[in-house]
């Protein structure tokens, strides 16, 4: 086969498809090889929940071949595969499913009853829940031509279950490895600490790295695609509050909650933001200038962004090892063009900002988790409450050391508030978060973008602000346990043009991102707990 699918981007695939070196059929084929090498078996990464058929890939895939044969194709990525998060509905299946390219889906978003894939949040209550319909984004790459190969694990209802036990972790699928630490989860880190693949689109960001797709699609309300990408060195990209439509994805809150590409380049985070939100007028490749001069950049100060030590515990040798690269980056970066500010201070989500939050996904769950369950066939649950029912009363297969106890479920189940009170808190939260905070550091410092860890609340503040957040690879923490770790680059709302030209200098700049070792070089040997 003349490509590695640790490696090959979807634009390679592209080329490979064009150039009649490969064809459809021969991807589905080879990532599925990878899928049963390595999601159960092999490394044992489980970041699969569930696959389509073989027999109905292969015959899309045919279909697929046929008609680039006859000079038929649907986008620049006609016939490439993907996965998705299995949060999200996928419903009936349109006439454009020959056209499909190869991918993956988080389990949190609907899919049609005709793959045969259930829609289960991870959860055991949706196990045979079907959807009656895709979700929009999930129609929109469809009717685009990409292969859905089937649904990605994900830390249980989208992260919003209870504490305890690791990111990544459902009842359906398990607990999801990183692909980039050797011995898998310390049974002794905290719940989002530097062993885990972090949360909630774990097995979407997994699946790339581990060659088991070459893009998928995730979801996000707070850090669900960003924090797992840092961990899985991918770009990725979390669009604008509104950007792009929910309409089939498990729901946290309006204020927050949108979708994104996860991949291995700019050019497919830019090839799918085509399909999923075309430009009136070009392209969003033409974004992708590869050069930072003219770039205002502000970096932030890295001491300034400390995660708690519950989430994350500290490791001077990551901590060593990562702000060798950041500096590092910084110096490249400068060199290359860009107008550079460093140490920017990182204004602070206060803990009032915290409970507006909280309150808000609370109560937006409650109301709008079962308009999410109206679009599913065969769930035994309708309502939050009910939910919450059904897992005590399976508590022996729903409340699992993995997940211990919904107590995020039981709030989001009797909570209540008043709508001026609602629309004072959100009003509150964009305040701080966007005039006071995000729009604050930029015109204070004359930058364009803030670029800084994807932790001590960055991320939360951009997610509070609506405004969109990138992703890009950085470095390996060789020194400690292999993990991946990257940057977020913020900018503001609609401005993803911004951060794709950040992307694309960046990559051209920066040493290539690395495939994970331990499978690069697998030879059985390697642990997995």
């Amino acid at each position: 086969m003349p490509f590695d699918v640790l490696t090959a981007t979807a634009g390679d695939l592209r080329v490979l498809l064009e150039q009649r070196q490969v064809t459809s059929v021969q991807l589905v084929q080879a990532y599925l090889q990878q899928i049963r090498a390595h999601n159960d078996d092999g490394a044992r990464l489980r970041a699969v929940i569930s696959v389509v058929p073989e027999k109905q890939l292969l015959d899309t895939a045919a279909q697929l071949d046929r008609e680039r044969e006859s000079g038929k194709t649907r986008s620049l990525y006609h016939g490439i595969p993907f996965l998705a998060k299995v949060n999200t509905y996928l419903g009936r299946q349109s006439n454009a499913v020959p056209r499909l390219m190869k991918m993956l889906l988080q389990d949190n978003m609907w899919s049609a009853a005709s793959f045969t894939l259930p829609t289960t949040c991870g959860a055991y209550a949706l196990k045979d829940a079907v959807a009656r319909e895709n979700a929009d984004v999930v129609q929109a790459l469809l009717d685009a031509g990409l292969i859905l190969l089937g649904k990605t694990n994900l830390s249980e209802m989208a992260g919003f279950k209870g504490d305890g036990g690791y990111a990544g972790w459902s009842t359906i699928g398990g607990q999801t490895q990183s692909p980039y630490v050797p011995d898998g989860i310390d049974p002794t880190d905290s719940w989002l600490g530097h062993s885990t693949p972090a949360g909630s689109s774990s097995g979407s960001a997994v699946a790339v790295a581990a060659g088991m797709a070459p893009v998928a699609l995730g979801s996000e309300t707070d850090g669900s695609i960003t924090q797992p990408s840092d961990r899985a060195s991918l770009y990725s990209l979390k669009l604008s509050v509104g950007k792009a439509s929910f309409r089939g994805i498990l729901p946290g809150t309006p204020l927050a909650d949108t979708a994104g590409p996860m991949t291995k380049s700019p050019g497919d985070v830019a090839t799918l933001l085509d399909i999923l939100e075309p430009l009136k007028e070009g392209s969003h490749r033409d974004f992708l200038t590869k050069s930072f001069v003219g770039l205002r950049i502000g970096f932030l100060d890295e001491k300034e962004c400390v995660s708690s030590p519950n989430a994350v515990r500290p490791n001077d040798a990551y901590s060593e090892q990562f702000n060798h690269d950041f500096n590092k980056a910084m110096y490249l970066v400068e060199k290359a063009g860009a107008h550079v500010k460093r140490d920017i201070p990182l204004r602070k989500f206060s803990p009032e900002d915290d409970d507006m939050f909280d309150a808000i996904l609370a109560i937006d769950t409650h109301n709008l988790f079962p308009h999410f369950i109206s679009g599913l066939d065969h769930s035994p649950v309708k309502t939050m409450q009910d939910l919450v029912d059904f897992n005590e009363k399976h508590a022996d297969i729903c409340l699992q050391p993995g997940t211990p106890n919904q107590v995020a479920l039981e709030r989001a189940a009797t909570a209540e508030m008043f709508k001026e009170t609602y629309e004072e808190y959100t009003a509150a939260l964009v305040r701080h978060n966007r005039e006071e905070g995000i729009d604050a550091m930029l015109q204070e410092n004359g930058v364009d973008v803030l670029i800084g860890p994807p932790r001590g609340r960055f991320n939360t503040i951009a997610t509070a602000a609506n405004y969109p957040i990138g992703t890009i690879p950085l470095g390996y923490a060789t020194k400690f346990n292999g993990r991946a770790f990257g940057l977020v680059v913020v900018a503001p709302e609609n401005k993803e043009s911004l951060i794709l030209q950040v992307m694309s200098a960046w990559e051209a700049v920066m040493p290539k991102r690395q495939p994970p070792p331990k499978l690069a070089n697998w030879d059985g040997t390697t642990s997995q707990k």
